[in-house]
């Protein structure tokens, strides 16, 4: 129950006024406990989680009123697609609208599994009619669901999604109601005189991992693949790459949204109640999650490959990393550099990622992985040259940019940066660093000597 009215309150709480103050009303929470109720029972019934659902309504559907209260914001109880985080209070969604109840899939699902088939008497010969059945999800995409072997590559296929057909738009207008949602917070979780703030740091925490679910809905997309399940007979492939424009919006989304610090949720009024310190952390964890997921090893193997099957249709790898190195380290290349500690957060994060690329021994996938799961797995061995290839660039803009630093944070950041991508590029190089020589060479530079001492560089001695 406390579960569910964070939820609640976190994704629609701007759009029901009997939310905005806790505890929440009774009627609302018997309300969500019979959501909640009403999905266990569908597994009882033989009825999977179907991810895919929410994302095979058309993304505007879920703010046009009529279409909700006749069609419910995802098509099946059964996808974990809670409130409608989506909707604007302009929309004027009912409020009893904003729960999903039992829809056009629930409806479809039992019929298929349940509905008599007259004369066929073994499973073989129900087959015709099945197959019948099944191909009614060619013309009706909210009949259809999670396709076999996915594996992650669909954006899709995403738990606790709303409008998932169009992941920057519905991130977008989440992100808007998450801006609402942090002025409602000190209201809502203070009313109870004599109490601790104990109400206030979880729901604040929630805000802050709503955040981060979104952006990972949007992170989804990059190195994606739209699909449909098919068998012999039906038209089409199952799996068609999401197009390279739409991936590098997906990029430069996360960029302006994600990468970008969340000053909006960094409310002095809240945090000066809840704890002395952690907002830096809190923060960081959130970015590094989803810039993690950004830059997992199958996204960029499921890059690598789509640009050798589809050419110059496919979002280029470099390309990718390269956007998004210029979203982490964008103030290097400005006329004065000002880099801040959530900043220097961010980009110590890229860092620990890149080392993780780099010097990590392999993981083994895990034994006993149900088949097709194996694509969760895979890395290209294109990635650890295309990161010592990020590497050297940061580092040497790092060193351009010393002269040009407006304080001594940021310059002390930067040496730190060269110096740590030295020894990520080489780690067992233990010699000089930059700082210690003068900026006349940098790190990269003495770490190059070191790996080719027989170069002519009279001007230093190194002993390994």
């Amino acid at each position: 129950m406390n579960l569910a009215k964070s939820w609640y309150f976190v994704q629609a709480g701007p759009l029901d006024q009997s939310a905005q103050k806790f505890p929440l009303p009774d009627d609302l929470m018997g309300r969500l406990l019979e959501y909640v109720t009403a999905h266990e029972v569908g597994h009882t019934l033989g009825f999977q989680h179907n991810m895919k659902a929410s994302s095979t309504y058309p993304q505007e559907k879920v703010r046009d009123a009529a279409w909700v209260h006749k069609m419910g914001h995802t098509p099946t109880l059964m996808d974990y697609s809670r409130f409608n985080y989506v909707a604007q209070p302009e929309d004027n969604i009912a409020t009893a609208d904003l729960i999903p109840g039992i829809g056009p899939y629930d409806d479809w699902a039992t019929m298929w599994g349940y509905k008599p088939i007259p004369g066929a008497k073994t499973p073989d010969e129900e087959r015709a009619t099945l197959d019948g059945w099944a191909r009614s999800q060619d013309e009706t995409p909210w009949f259809r669901f999670s396709t076999d072997g996915s594996a992650g590559s669909d954006p899709g296929e995403l738990t606790e999604a709303v409008g998932d057909a169009d992941a920057i738009k519905s991130s977008t207008l989440g992100l808007a109601n998450l801006k609402r949602v942090s002025k409602l917070l000190v209201p809502a979780a203070t009313t109870d005189k004599g109490s601790n703030y104990d109400d206030l740091a979880e729901i604040y925490g929630r805000m802050l991992g709503q955040w981060t679910l979104e952006n990972n809905h949007v992170a989804a997309i990059v190195g994606g693949f739209n699909s449909q399940e098919k068998h012999i007979g039906q038209n089409g492939v199952r799996f068609t790459i999401v197009p390279k424009a739409h991936q590098k919006d997906a990029v430069n989304y996360l960029v302006a949204n994600a990468l970008a610090t969340p000053t909006w949720a960094i409310d002095k009024d809240i945090l000066r109640r809840i704890e002395p310190i952690g907002a830096l952390n809190r923060v960081r964890n959130a970015q590094n999650s989803v810039l993690n997921n950004l830059l997992s090893s199958a996204r960029f193997a499921r890059m690598v490959e789509q640009q050798a099957i589809d050419g110059e249709a496919a979002y280029q790898p470099a390309e990718f990393l390269g956007d998004v190195r210029n979203g982490v380290w964008g103030e290097l290349n400005a006329p004065k550099v000002t880099i801040d500690a959530y900043r220097r957060n961010l980009q110590r994060a890229y860092l620990d990622i890149a080392n993780n690329k780099l010097n990590a021994p392999p993981q083994a996938p895990p034994q006993g992985l149900p088949p097709g799961f194996g694509a969760l797995f895979v890395t290209s061995g294109d990635e650890r040259g295309f990161y010592r290839s990020e590497l050297r660039a940061i580092s040497a803009a790092a060193g351009a940019a010393l002269s040009r630093a407006t304080d001594r944070n940021t310059r002390v950041h930067l040496e730190s940066v060269r110096d740590q991508i030295a020894k990520i590029l080489n780690p067992d190089f233990s010699g000089i660093s930059a700082a210690t020589v003068g900026a006349n060479r940098s790190a990269m530079e003495l770490l190059e000597l070191y790996m080719n001492p027989t170069s002519c560089w009279p001007d230093y001695e190194i002993k390994p």
